[in-house]
């Protein structure tokens, strides 16, 4: 059964966007009866039969509608600065979802070579990472300053640890880390590593400093290491 997404599942019969109608008219050559599971990417998920249905227009019904709630979930916030080429941005963003990630923040360093990402692609491109992997939770993103991110995170209950190359034998290795909290937030520095000052200023606000390892990774290697690495922690996936 394919998994398919619509942002709002409020009404009981309604129709799914011109996109995903497409997609089952024309290249799943679904008809009329058959089911589908439908996210809106916030912890809903709904069993879905098809009543109407044209080329670029599919009306459906909700059978049966589940809401997890994810109160009691680990959830993982990367903060990673952009690469200069954002096709490795984009892959980060569709392997990282479908690993699964609750927060992405695009954190614009001194050393960053790329200053903005276009979050509307990526939206997208987490959108069918989602549907593929018939995932349920959609990962929010946005963009902002290292001292803005820092400012943000004083808030946050949350184990907060930052990935960087130099000193790595004052770091504890990531193999050692003990979660505490069900939050956890990483920082990931950018192609030319974080500057001394932001190292500093990181730990000052609360920030553990951990070693991935004596190999250099890139930065978007270094972030679904994080990924793979907070999945280990967890068995929490909830597939459509």
């Amino acid at each position: 059964m394919g998994c398919f997404f619509q942002e709002d599942l409020s009404q009981n019969i309604f129709t799914l966007s011109q996109e995903e109608s497409k997609h089952i008219a024309k290249s799943l050559r679904l008809k009329p009866g058959d089911h589908i599971a439908i996210t809106n990417g916030k912890g809903t998920l709904t069993k879905a039969v098809i009543t109407n249905l044209f080329k670029d227009s599919c009306t459906v019904e909700i059978v049966e509608s589940v809401f997890h709630d994810s109160s009691a979930l680990m959830n993982l916030h990367l903060a990673v600065a952009p690469t200069k080429n954002p096709a490795r941005m984009e892959w980060l963003v569709e392997k990282a979802v479908e690993i699964g990630v609750s927060k992405i923040t695009f954190i614009n360093c001194d050393r960053s070579e790329r200053k903005q990402m276009d979050l509307n692609r990526l939206h997208r491109i987490a959108v069918a990472a989602l549907k593929q992997s018939q995932g349920i939770w959609l990962p929010k993103m946005d963009t902002l300053t290292f001292s803005q991110f820092l400012k943000e995170s004083k808030t946050i209950t949350a184990n907060k640890f930052i990935a960087y190359c130099e000193d790595t034998e004052l770091s504890i290795a990531i193999s050692r880390v003990n979660i505490q909290h069900n939050d956890v937030v990483f920082l990931i520095g950018p192609e030319g590593d974080f500057t001394p000052h932001e190292v500093s200023m990181a730990k000052e606000n609360g920030f553990q400093p951990v070693s991935l390892g004596k190999i250099i990774l890139r930065t978007e290697t270094a972030a679904l290491f994080v990924t793979c690495w907070f999945a280990t922690k967890t068995d929490q996936s909830l597939p459509c």
